[in-house]
């Protein structure tokens, strides 16, 4: 496989048109974005805790244990070892951390919407509870998802 030649690496203090970048200017590159860490720490929090909530949830609800064998197996699971593998990526500043971290959001989203809208259309009990519960999740989860679509995560882990 013939691979494109690429430009030589830059000085840390250069710029790309050539120019020099000031001390503070490459100081502040140097600083992880605002909530990088927080954000990376929670991800590898929950994540890692959303193993043992699918077992909890199939052993202790009767009601629709199939489908959360099922859903737990086949979404949730893949979801938190992508999580997890991002969550440490981006805690060990790879960049490819950042791409798992969306993949990661975007398969919870992709879960958690259909399991949600289907919950509470078709189960009465504890509807105003599911409600609200997915409200927040979703909306945490299209907030995280912003955040590490952002272009400076990437400018920083390049």
């Amino acid at each position: 496989m013939i691979r494109p030649d690429r430009p030589p690496a830059r000085p840390p203090l250069e710029t790309a048109s050539g120019g020099r970048l000031s001390i503070a200017r490459s100081l502040a590159m140097l600083q992880p974005p605002r909530g990088y860490r927080a954000l990376a720490w929670l991800g590898l929090v929950a994540n890692v805790l959303a193993i043992p909530l699918v077992v909890a949830v199939i052993l202790g609800l009767p009601t629709w244990r199939t489908v959360h064998i099922a859903v737990g197996s086949a979404a949730v699971l893949p979801t938190a070892a992508v999580g997890i593998l991002a969550s440490v990526a981006l805690l060990k500043w790879r960049a490819w951390g950042q791409i798992l971290a969306i993949v990661g959001l975007s398969m919870s989203l992709a879960v958690s919407m259909p399991y949600g809208i289907v919950r509470l259309a078709m189960l009465s009990e504890g509807r105003l509870l599911t409600a609200v519960l997915c409200s927040l999740v979703w909306t945490a989860l299209i907030a995280a998802l912003v955040f590490w679509c952002r272009p400076c995560i990437r400018r920083y882990l390049v």
